[in-house]
């Protein structure tokens, strides 16, 4: 029967020593995030009409996230989504033009969003839509990358507060 003991020891040293390097590296790469501000147009509007809303997002310098339509299909699109409440409906999401990002060793440049970028949307809200705060959530799904490596995918939550005052009667 082997010593217990002489194979736990090295073997907690080791899982020690991994832990420690884990720490450096991370220290290294910390993951970069977007911070994001959700923007609404008109504060307060009347059922069945249509408000346009925008996140801006800010990313840290020299970091960029690849475009909601990328040319290369490996990468991980930025794609803004809705958890929406009944009676209102997206009619449109219009993401900003894409720049061109030449990343050394690739042959075409990535299409990509730098540093500051803005997204708008077009909510639509039906007839019926009770009044008071609708509150829309949305979620940002992104990858961060500088020019030598992209980060784990993550998503952020957000969201945006409407006021829906009755419908004026004339």
């Amino acid at each position: 029967m082997p010593n217990t003991r002489t194979v736990v020891v090295p073997l907690c040293l080791l899982v020690a020593a991994l832990g420690l390097s884990g720490v450096s590296a991370s220290a290294q790469f910390r993951q970069p995030t977007a911070e994001l501000t959700p923007i609404v147009k008109r504060q307060a509007i009347q059922p069945g009409q249509t408000v346009t809303v925008e996140l801006a997002v800010e990313l840290p310098e020299d970091i960029h996230v690849q475009s909601d339509d990328p040319r290369d299909p490996f990468v991980i699109p930025t794609i803004l989504t809705f958890t929406l409440p009944e009676g209102v409906t997206v009619e449109g999401i219009t993401y900003p033009a894409a720049s061109d990002f030449l990343l050394d060793g690739w042959e075409e440049p990535l299409d990509v969003f730098e540093h500051e970028f803005t997204i708008e949307v077009q909510l639509v809200f039906d007839q019926d839509v009770p009044t008071g705060e609708i509150i829309v959530p949305g979620s940002l799904l992104y990858q961060a990358c500088d020019d030598k490596v992209c980060f784990a995918p993550a998503t952020a939550s957000v969201e945006w507060r409407i006021r829906v005052e009755p419908a004026e009667h004339h």
